[in-house]
């Protein structure tokens, strides 16, 4: 699969974790309390291949919001909403080679709307508000505020 090919045609896979240029998946569990507060309630590692072989890998059309460059990292960060209304997304790429080098994909995390970058941190904020923070190096410590 040719995950590039996707993207550029605004497509990106429906997973609910972070999605890496060789194709390994890290599914993200995130659960709610009495609040609606969400927080990181485990991981677990998949292979998109898999998920094709078993005929469970399903698309969302995509839009980005926002999208900024990051020279001090050499990254440019995209991020928008998906065709079903709770869909959210952030594709991280090299600006060396263009790259994906990960690509973060939530059904229920509502458009992200704006990133900003602080050091070694992607920040996004989703249409509700909340602010997501992805390490760039590691990007399943994620921590949402």
């Amino acid at each position: 699969m040719n995950i590039r090919h996707e993207w550029e045609n605004g497509r990106l896979p429906i997973i609910n974790g972070i999605l890496y240029e060789n194709g390994v998946i890290d599914w993200i569990n995130i659960s709610y309390d009495a609040n609606f507060n969400r927080s990181i309630s485990g991981v677990s590692r998949k292979c998109i291949d898999d998920l094709i072989s078993r005929r469970e890998l399903l698309f969302s059309s995509i839009g980005t919001s926002y999208q900024t460059n990051d020279i001090s990292n050499n990254i440019r960060v995209y991020c928008g909403g998906g065709s079903y209304g709770g869909d959210g997304y952030v594709v991280v790429e090299s600006n060396i080679n263009l790259k994906l080098l990960w690509i973060a994909f939530f059904e229920e995390s509502n458009p992200f709307e704006k990133i900003e970058i602080i050091g070694d941190r992607i920040i996004v904020y989703n249409n509700l508000k909340e602010k997501w923070t992805f390490e760039i190096n590691n990007p399943v410590n994620l921590s949402i505020t």
